[in-house]
């Protein structure tokens, strides 16, 4: 039960006198006995609302790792495509040095005097 300071009591009698500061004293202790009931009575139902403001704005448990599920899968499927396309570039690459590979043999082959020379054998050129 609340109860009121002595010091309190102390101004209240001094300006009411004794009678008049009990009277008022009983009330506002009662009044302070009320307030303090309605208070336990309204703490479930403001817990209750602050939870369930609280599951409004924090995420679940679930809804995190269904998150993280579905960041998983983009992220495989980038690294995929990714994967697809320096591949596709790798293949390219190995065929351009082939490419160059045969016409630097090529190359090497026609300017070389052995091979001038066996040219102008076989086809008899003079």
């Amino acid at each position: 039960m609340p109860v009121l300071s002595y010091e309190v009591y102390k101004i209240l009698e001094e300006e009411l006198g004794k009678e008049k500061a009990d009277k008022v004293v009983k009330v506002l202790e009662e009044s302070l006995l009320k307030i303090e009931e309605k208070a336990k009575e309204q703490k479930p139902i403001l817990k209750a609302e602050v939870k369930e403001e609280l599951l409004k704005e924090l995420v679940t448990k679930e809804e995190f790792y269904g998150e993280l599920r579905v960041l998983k899968l983009e992220l495989e499927k980038r690294i995929d495509r990714v994967e697809a396309d320096l591949s596709r570039r790798i293949d390219r690459i190995e065929l351009l040095l082939k490419v160059l590979i045969g016409l630097v043999v090529v190359g090497l082959t026609l300017f070389n005097p052995a091979f001038v020379e066996l040219l102008k054998t076989v086809f008899s050129l003079r």
